[in-house]
């Protein structure tokens, strides 16, 4: 295949060999997973079975088990057996009548290897065999180098409430094998006196029976295991295996895990019985499991080989057959001058670069053309809203080149005052980024509107529907309500909304602009109202109703102390000067004219001092646009004359006012109701003069935290005393502990448990 590489340092027909060779590895790796998943199941079935196997033998052994127990109680409440272990001399013929009663239940019970009861006040055993006494029984069963006769007596003496011992057992060939017993005292109440016991051998050789009937057991290893941690039972002959080769059964928890026993990897299984507490464990080869998987890994491996061989051949038939496409692409872009010779890592990237380059071109070209039109779209609503752009122009041409998508000639303009809250948005272009946005998305869905910055103020022009123009205010107020509410939940931003009456034409769009201006006049009229048409307001002729007289009137009450019917007039004139009816500017100098009255009432060397170079109430006023603002700057102009004419006649009378204060507070801090109106009150000051007098006569930052530094060096010597935080706070005058601690951090800059450590 004739593959041209031109000035590529890699041709792409690397990559489609090497993708096709992916794809062929695709069998391969599935065939590796589906051997892997196959060996999986395998052993899940291999971990089921065993599982299922060993919960066979549990279900067998515990039947056994719980049948043993059960004759044991059987015989714990016989007549005869209490009779037997009650009687200090044995008679022969309950003994025997006893013996066969006992042979008869052995018989029963294949799962047992004899019964022998133990009787303590004749120290001899009764069996279904034979009636010896105690040491005979001991010499001919139990005795090895390892179980001297004081363990038996200890075993048949202790109280036993039924429990399992490994003993080592004779037998009648005086071979010794290791029999699980079954031991419990007579009689069963653990507060009587321990008169005998029943001692049952477990017949083992009818376990080994029932295993071998089996599947897998004769590959593996059985054993049953105790409450303590002891094999009593395997599937095996000879000796018992070392306890290290099973601790670790006795730990862990059930199921099916592999692991390593007797230097061979095996499947080992472990149940738990809900009934005797005891352990079933399995012990497998894992070669016993895997002595056919040889036959299949080799299918595996002949499958592999085929895949490659007819791969090999698909691969390189198809690598030449798309080769070809991806050639003429680049013979097309190669043929462009503007192209570079450098080198390329292949075909593709060659392409992409081309391809790329262009596309980058045109979303530049895109970019810059939206940029600019924006840009031309602002000028020409900003020139249009003002009345300077050419208007005989028909406004589906204009809307054509601006492409503002305007369809009918009717226009309102709606003008957006933003006020940022306390945590608020304060950035003025992103104020206006985010309410041109969100009251778009809304009033767009009905109307044609588009936004622009007219001398720093957001301003709309809608296009309206004639046939809808009956609705088309209800439908803008219901869309800004819903812009509010989520602007001011979500920014933090409030804004109020002017807009004009519908108008048409080009010419319409300045006449609105100026309506909605005259419209925001009124805001402070009108209040925070949100929406503000041009419609709802209603002017009439109105005059200038404070009057001369009014002026007389006000400084004569200032002077001769009527301060409440001062502020009573100055309420009237507030309430007359927002009327709906009164005009703007009239309200604007009436107000003005009411704050140089006031003023005018201070004593001619006071003024020029403090209302005009602190106050500065004129620059203030001016900055109000609402009603609430021009009422709190009117009132705290009122009482801020009141103060200083409050004040005047008590001059003399206050000198040396200052160390007066310093006394009274020395005196009276632990008083909770001490504050600087207390004071004010008790010198007849007024709070704000008498803590202007106490900070120019002693030089401190201000009475009422002259006040909190007093209750604080108290309550620091009170707590060197040893005092308690609650106890003082309420001593040095605080009304809870909280205010006690927050005044003593501010001051101290640590909390009064801190200064108590430290100290």
């Amino acid at each position: 295949m004739k593959l041209e590489r031109g000035h590529f340092t890699q041709s792409v027909v690397v990559r489609l060999i090497t993708s096709y060779a992916v794809i062929l590895c695709i069998p391969v790796i599935l065939s590796v997973i589906i051997y892997g998943q196959t060996r999986e199941v395998v052993k899940n079935e291999i971990k089921l079975a065993s599982r299922a196997m060993l919960q066979q033998v549990r279900y067998i052994v515990d039947g056994e088990l719980l049948q043993t127990e059960s004759l044991a109680t059987q015989l714990a409440v016989h007549s005869e057996v209490k009779s037997f272990l009650s009687s200090a001399s044995g008679n022969a013929y309950k003994i025997y009548e006893l013996k066969q009663e006992l042979g008869r239940m052995l018989t029963a019970n294949n799962f047992i290897k004899e019964i022998n009861l133990y009787s303590k006040p004749l120290q001899s055993v009764l069996s279904s065999e034979t009636y010896i006494d105690e040491y005979s029984f001991y010499e001919m069963k139990l005795q090895t180098d390892s179980f001297v006769y004081g363990d038996w007596q200890e075993l048949t003496r202790e109280y036993h409430s039924g429990k399992y011992a490994l003993l080592p057992l004779k037998n009648p060939d005086n071979k010794v094998t290791y029999t699980p017993f079954y031991i419990r005292s007579l009689p069963i109440q653990a507060t009587a006196d321990v008169t005998g016991a029943l001692i049952i051998p477990l017949n083992v050789d009818t376990m080994m029976t029932m295993l071998a009937n089996i599947d897998w057991v004769e590959r593996g290893r059985v054993f049953i295991m105790d409450t303590n941690g002891q094999i009593m039972i395997q599937n095996t002959g000879g000796t018992m295996i070392e306890p290290s080769a099973y601790q670790e059964w006795d730990e862990r928890g059930t199921g099916t895990f592999t692991g390593t026993f007797q230097g061979v990897e095996s499947m080992i299984t472990i149940e738990s019985s809900d009934t005797t507490g005891w352990k079933y464990i399995s012990v497998f080869p894992t070669d016993v499991f895997w002595e056919h998987a040889g036959g299949m890994r080799t299918m595996n491996m002949l499958g592999l080989l085929l895949c490659f061989v007819i791969g090999s051949a698909v691969i390189y038939y198809f690598a030449r057959k798309n080769y070809n496409p991806v050639k003429e692409l680049v013979s097309v872009f190669a043929r462009n001058p503007v192209q570079d010779t450098g080198k390329y890592l292949d075909e593709y990237s060659f392409i992409r670069r081309n391809v790329l380059e262009t596309i980058r071109e045109r979303d530049a070209t895109n970019k810059k053309h939206d940029q600019q039109l924006r840009v031309l779209q602002n000028y020409y609503l900003g020139r249009l809203l003002k009345g300077q752009a050419d208007r005989n122009t028909p406004f589906t041409e204009l809307a054509k080149t601006y492409k503002l998508q305007w369809t009918t000639g009717s226009f309102a303009v709606l003008l957006f005052y933003i006020d940022s809250g306390d945590d608020g948005i304060t950035d003025l272009e992103l104020s206006q980024f985010i309410v041109s946005n969100i009251v778009a998305d809304l009033i767009g869905s009905r109307w044609t509107i588009n936004f622009t910055d007219v001398d720093g103020m957001l301003a709309a022009v809608v296009n309206i529907d004639p046939e809808r123009a009956g609705q088309w205010k209800d439908e803008i107020e219901d869309d800004l309500a819903q812009a509010y509410e989520f602007i001011t939940l979500r920014y933090k931003l409030r804004f109020t909304t002017v807009g004009s009456e519908l108008q048409t034409g080009l010419e319409g769009v300045h006449l609105a602009f100026l309506q909605a201006l005259e419209a925001q006049e009124y805001r402070s009229v009108l209040g925070d109202e949100m929406l503000i048409w041009h419609g709802s307001i209603k002017t009439s002729e109105s005059s200038y109703f404070f009057t001369v007289n009014d002026q007389i009137l006000l400084i004569n009450l200032l002077k001769a102390d009527e301060f409440e019917q001062a502020n009573h007039m100055i309420n009237s004139i507030l309430q007359q000067a927002f009327q709906r009816e009164q005009s703007h500017e009239i309200s604007k100098c009436i107000l003005l004219d009411v704050a140089t009255t006031m003023i005018k009432a201070i004593p001619d060397q006071e003024q020029t001092r403090i209302a005009w170079d602190e106050w500065r109430p004129l620059k203030r006023l001016l900055s109000c646009s609402t009603k609430p603002e021009f009422e709190q700057e009117l009132l705290d102009i009122f009482e801020r004359v009141c103060t200083v004419l409050r004040s005047k006649p008590n001059l003399q009378a206050s000198a040396g006012i200052g160390e007066k204060v310093t006394a009274f507070v020395q005196e009276n801090y632990s008083d909770k109701n001490l504050s600087v109106s207390q004071i004010g009150d008790h010198f007849s000051l007024t709070p704000q003069y008498v803590s202007r007098l106490f900070r120019e006569q002693t030089g401190q930052v201000g009475l009422r935290d002259y006040i909190s530094q007093t209750r604080v060096e108290a309550a620091k010597a009170l707590l060197l005393e040893g005092a308690s935080i609650d106890d003082t706070a309420e001593k040095v005058g605080f009304a809870s502990s909280h205010a006690f601690i927050r005044v003593f951090k501010k001051y101290e800059g640590i909390t009064p448990g801190k200064y108590k450590t430290i100290q």
